[in-house]
């Protein structure tokens, strides 16, 4: 059986996160990933400040902890994805 205790949910966004964004970089333009990612970036920082001063406790560590994982999951997958070939446009 597959459960999602522990650590595996946040490991799971991560990994979500980072193929969603190489996905896209593969089928858009660059401006566009950057720009996606910027803002999705500034985000969860956001979320990750207010899960610190705002809900605190254990509940704002736990929001902070899928905050964290979310934006290197975005850091990852924006740095890599220069590295893409892009999809090739059949007109016909």
């Amino acid at each position: 059986m597959f459960y999602f205790e522990g650590w595996l949910p946040i490991i799971l966004l991560f990994i979500i996160t980072t193929c969603l964004i190489v996905v896209m970089a593969r089928y858009t333009r660059n401006h566009i990933v950057f720009s996606l990612s910027a803002v999705l970036g500034c985000l969860s920082l956001g979320i990750i400040l207010s899960s610190v001063f705002m809900v605190g406790g254990w509940d704002g560590m736990a929001i902070g902890f899928y905050a964290i994982a979310a934006f290197l999951g975005l850091s990852i997958g924006t740095a890599i994805s220069p590295f893409i070939k892009k999809k090739e446009r059949v007109d016909g």
